[in-house]
């Protein structure tokens, strides 16, 4: 029998209405102003890395350490994507790139595999920071972002999509489910 291709692992964009979507699911800024937006949680992200990588590189102590790292960014939004409460842009030097993917999930494994440091999400990160193979570097507090749920503009939003915004809200938490222990 044939083997099925992989599953997709590109978190690209889709457009809600050209592609006749009901609705989407957006972690991070809603930049499509044709789609409103309801927010399903908060989204906390932290810099981790793996202790093998802390331990052949050393652990950055300041923002300003971040220099002499390497890290693992985002495609879809790039070096921008680390911004720090209170730290101008012009303020912050970002680590040099070692990869950089178009999925959260490819970031965990590379982060986990020693690539460099990443900017990821705690509803990624959570468990991998529970059992120890990722670390918490901690060094400040990552803009807060918001999980959304974003419908087309114009569209009155139906039963069924209420109540999955109803459930995913409960689901999810408040605080959500993966920060809650943390």
């Amino acid at each position: 029998p044939a083997i099925p291709p992989p599953p997709d692992r590109d978190d690209r964009r889709a457009h809600a209405s050209a592609e006749g979507f009901d609705a989407v699911i957006r972690h991070g800024a809603i930049e499509d102003t044709r789609l409103v937006a309801w927010t399903l949680a908060t989204s906390r992200r932290c810099i981790v890395a793996s202790p093998e990588y802390l331990a052949r590189h050393g652990r950055p102590k300041s923002l300003a350490d971040l220099e002499r790292h390497r890290a693992v960014y985002y495609l879809n939004r790039g070096v921008a994507d680390w911004r720090f409460a209170g730290v101008r842009s012009d303020e912050f030097v970002r680590p040099v790139a070692s990869l950089r993917v178009n999925n959260g999930d490819m970031m965990l494994d590379a982060t986990l595999a020693g690539l460099g440091l990443a900017l990821l999400p705690t509803f990624i990160v959570g468990a991998a920071l529970k059992a120890g193979s990722l670390v918490n570097v901690g060094l400040g507090e990552a803009e807060p972002e918001f999980i959304y749920v974003a419908h087309p503009e114009g569209r009155r939003a139906s039963t069924k999509l209420r109540a999955l915004v109803d459930c995913l809200r409960e689901a999810f938490g408040d605080p959500p489910y993966w920060d809650a222990a943390s």
